[in-house]
């Protein structure tokens, strides 16, 4: 498809979305009043709040810092009670702002809960109750300590909140086996943008015909979900995704499955433009006993490919890959995270295989075929079943995250085309794509991520105090998602689409595709309340009328130790 056919996909209509224009002070001080809630209207509290791990910036007017459902009830009812009177104050939630998409970021009021709601409310054998403010790295330890865990959990573990998770249908390094975090939502707790609460969960025939009864706007979004899906079915299974796993668009696939309804799949992923999360109950799984590691050095891309090609009939817990340009970067910036661990010959990538099945001859007869399998392809190979030598490994892999972030200078890694997915069976063919398209623009390189789900991340290093790097920064994206689109693949696997990927959904999934996504952003909220700019109707022009001049993370106080381990 022609570069410019991407740009036409911008003029798609979008759902009215009135500009947030100046907001009487004294209407900003009734709302603590009106949502009991602790609110903050200080600059420096909106300056923090007008930015995240983005390179978007949008100043909001309030932040509501609630402690109860109640409070965000009150909050949303404030907003709708404004709106009738032609005032609009649009809602954002947010966690501890590590969203690399711009998410969380909005011109109105951003709810954050992750300073009152963090309770972990329930811990049972197989399930867990939640508060979205709570720190999913802080959730795992208290887990942990009772044998279970949360499988999906994403590589910013020591700071995304577990609402952040929900809210982009996060996945990391263990979904390649046990799926992305909608795999684990069992319940949810919604405000509407009405200021109705209400519960989400697995419906049976008779459970979901009596939602539909209800004669309440939760009742309306029952009946008129499942007549969308019902007409619109063979549309919605032409578009499903061939990937493994799926953070873009609104999820309209997984709704209606072996004959259950479940509108939690649905608000997974969707970004708090559906409604805002305050409660969630979570399926946990046991915390493996042990771990088997295998470790493949490559002398070629192709080589690699195979073998990820032959460990995913094994069935890992894990398959990551570095290629040898981070490995670089990384020597560069803090060689002892990996000292001892790359050969003198430095490889073209780094594969790791992990293995987490319940015995020790489960594991030992995987690691002994992986062990096959990298003798085949790879020119050196590493085997260890010591946790102690695991976590020492494992820093190839969880190094990006660590160093990536601390380049010193204006010219940042910038994340624009992070988390692309396409099939494992392209993966050559992908690296060689990326390679090339950076090759074009000059830029350095740098890719690792989720090899056996085809899942990779990449940050091109830009100044965005240029006028120049700013505008390369847009020819990149533009090349970069069509080259990914014509590999069958999916702009966001696990980061979702926030200001930054929204506006390639036209071209990914189509104008009849887009337009359900359309219908269903307008059901739930007819008034354009729930965080706008997000989805539907992101322009090339809001994009650009928000970019950042300059790209820093150090608001998020990354602790670089953490984020190895």
């Amino acid at each position: 498809m022609p570069l410019q056919k991407i740009l036409d996909f911008f003029t798609v209509q979008a759902p009215p979305q009135p500009p947030v224009g100046s907001v009487d002070d004294a209407l900003l001080q009734k709302l603590a009043g009106a949502a009991d809630a602790d609110v903050a209207l200080d600059q420096e509290s909106l300056d923090y709040y007008a930015i995240d791990g983005s390179v978007f910036t949008l100043k909001p007017k309030a932040i509501v810092f609630p402690a109860t459902a109640k409070e965000v009830v009150k909050t949303v009812q404030f907003v709708v009670e404004q709106a009738k009177k032609g005032v609009y104050l649009p809602l954002s939630a947010r966690g501890r702002g590590s969203d690399q998409a711009g998410g969380p970021l909005g011109e109105g009021i951003i709810v954050n809960f992750a300073q009152h709601m963090t309770a972990v409310e329930e811990v049972s054998d197989d399930r867990l109750r939640v508060q979205p403010g709570a720190r999913y790295g802080e959730v795992q330890t208290l887990l942990k300590a009772k044998g279970k865990y949360l499988p999906p959990y994403p590589a910013s573990i020591e700071i995304a909140t577990i609402g952040g998770a929900v809210a982009n249908n996060s996945a990391g390094e263990k979904t390649v086996k046990y799926g992305a975090t909608r795999d684990f939502v069992e319940r949810l707790e919604v405000v509407l943008s009405n200021g109705d609460l209400i519960e989400t969960k697995r419906l049976n025939e008779e459970q979901l015909a009596a939602k539909k009864k209800l004669d309440t706007f939760e009742g309306c979004l029952y009946r008129e979900v499942d007549k969308l899906i019902t007409q619109n079915n063979e549309l919605i299974d032409l578009h499903h995704p061939a990937v493994h796993k799926n953070s873009a668009g609104y999820n309209l696939w997984d709704i209606k499955q072996d004959g259950y309804f479940d509108l939690s799949q649905l608000i997974v992923g969707s970004q708090g433009t559906l409604g805002l999360v305050t409660d969630i109950t979570f399926r946990i799984a046991d915390h493996p006993k042990r771990l088997g590691l295998s470790i493949g050095y490559f002398h070629d891309l192709d080589s690699g490919a195979k073998a990820v090609k032959e460990l995913l009939h094994l069935r890992p817990s894990a398959v990551e890959l570095v290629d040898r340009y981070l490995i670089d970067i990384v020597l560069k910036q803090d060689p002892k995270l990996i000292f001892g661990l790359i050969p003198k010959e430095k490889p073209a990538i780094v594969i790791l295989a992990e293995f987490d099945d319940q015995t020790r001859g489960a594991i030992d007869k995987k690691r002994s075929m992986a062990q096959m399998i990298f003798k085949k392809y790879a020119y050196h190979q590493i085997d260890t079943d010591d946790p102690k030598d695991q976590e020492r490994i494992w820093k190839i892999r969880r190094s990006a995250a660590a160093v990536m972030w601390t380049v010193d200078g204006s010219t940042k890694a910038v994340p624009i085309i992070e988390d692309a997915i396409v099939s494992p069976a392209f993966l050559t063919e992908f690296f060689e794509k990326v390679y090339a398209l950076f090759n074009k623009y000059g830029l350095a390189i740098a890719i690792w991520g989720h090899a056996g789900d085809g899942n990779f991340h990449m940050q091109p290093f830009l100044d965005l105090g240029k006028e120049g790097d700013r505008e390369k920064l847009f020819k990149v994206m533009d090349e970069f998602y069509q080259m990914v689109y014509e590999l069958h693949g999916s702009p966001s696997a696990e980061h979702n689409d926030g200001i930054l990927r929204s506006p390639y959904l036209p071209l990914f999934y189509g104008k009849e595709m887009y337009n359900l996504f359309y219908q269903v952003k307008k059901l739930f909220d007819p008034q354009g309340i729930l965080n706008p700019h997000k989805k539907i109707g992101v322009t090339r022009e809001f994009q650009r009328a928000h970019l950042r001049h300059e790209y820093s993370m150090a608001h998020l106080k990354v602790d670089r130790e953490k984020l190895t381990r």
